[in-house]
């Protein structure tokens, strides 16, 4: 007997559908650490804003204990706004399918399958539009349009606020520590305070040359990450990880304390029961969804930083 679509919700309800939220973020190591750092927030609302301070107030001075003072304000804020952007994935499960998955072990392995599928193929989409080169409509924003020195973002311009700008760097050679462009000066150029990168991102081959630069200095692995299965060597406490999916030449350093995913608690990889084909145009097959609003908030910019033409060496 054919796979009925009872039997199908049964299954998925009972050992797939529930696990994949959960799973979604951990194949991709910048959601990782997000994760791992709770910086998955959930929020509602017809856009997500925040406000963001640009500049002292500077109204704090020593006083002679009789001195008129001269009450005034000054703009020190400014806000920050993104749009949310609508992902959707699906699953079909065709006439034949159902019909050559009847028997019991057949019908789980079967909902498994499309299960992760739907999972990977969310996972795909959101890695790959990590590293978008530019801001594509329908797509949240990517790590080279938050990470910039002179691009706006959260419909804030570099222009207005000068200090919601990234470090950026067109060197082509990674050093360490010697010179205006060495990966010691971009960190310190992106630290405020406490706040500073606390992960680095970039391609296998560019982690290759970073590795042969720290052969003579102390080696250290990020456990967290390693733990997660990440191979990486920190620099300054920071984990050193490359990303398949990172475009050649690329390096970026990230305060991810200051970094969000947000995602709207209504759409947060919902995930919709099997339903019936007939009105798509598939008489006898199955589709459910996967749903999400979310988008990629940055607190800050200046304490991001990224290099765009470095070439691999060995």
């Amino acid at each position: 007997m054919a796979i009925s679509i009872a039997e199908a919700n049964a299954v998925s309800d009972f050992g797939y559908d529930k696990t994949l939220t959960s799973i979604v973020y951990e194949d991709s190591p910048f959601f990782m650490r997000l994760k791992q750092k709770n910086c998955i927030k959930q929020d509602g609302g017809t856009n997500i804003r925040w406000d963001v301070r640009y500049a002292e107030l500077g109204n704090a001075d020593a006083v002679g204990p009789r001195d008129q003072i001269a009450f005034e304000s000054k703009d020190t804020r400014t806000a920050a706004s993104l749009d949310w952007k609508y992902y959707l994935g699906h699953g079909l499960m065709n006439w034949d399918e159902r019909l050559q998955n009847s028997g019991k072990h057949k019908i789980i392995n079967l909902i498994e399958d499309k299960s992760k599928e739907i999972k990977e193929d969310m996972y795909e989409k959101f890695a790959d539009d990590l590293y978008a080169t530019s801001q594509v409509t329908n797509n949240f924003a990517p790590l080279a349009v938050a990470v910039d020195s002179s691009t706006t973002y959260a419909g804030i311009a570099v222009a207005d606020v000068s200090a919601w700008a990234s470090t950026e760097s067109v060197s082509v050679t990674l050093t360490l520590f010697s010179g205006t462009n060495s990966l010691a000066f971009m960190v310190a150029a992106s630290t405020f305070g406490k706040k500073s990168v606390n992960l680095h991102l970039t391609t296998r081959n560019l982690q290759n040359t970073f590795e042969a630069l720290m052969i003579d200095q102390v080696r250290y692995e990020d456990v967290e990450m390693a733990n997660a299965g990440f191979h990486n060597l920190t620099f300054k406490g920071a984990p050193v990880i490359a990303d398949p999916k990172c475009p050649s030449t690329l390096w970026y350093g990230l305060n991810t304390d200051d970094i969000d995913f947000v995602v709207h608690p209504d759409y947060n990889f919902n995930i919709s029961k099997w339903q019936d084909a007939t009105q798509m145009g598939y008489p006898e097959a199955l589709v459910k969804t996967m749903s999400v609003a979310a988008n990629l908030k940055f607190k800050r910019r200046d304490t991001q930083f990224k290099y765009t033409a470095l070439v691999y060496t060995n």
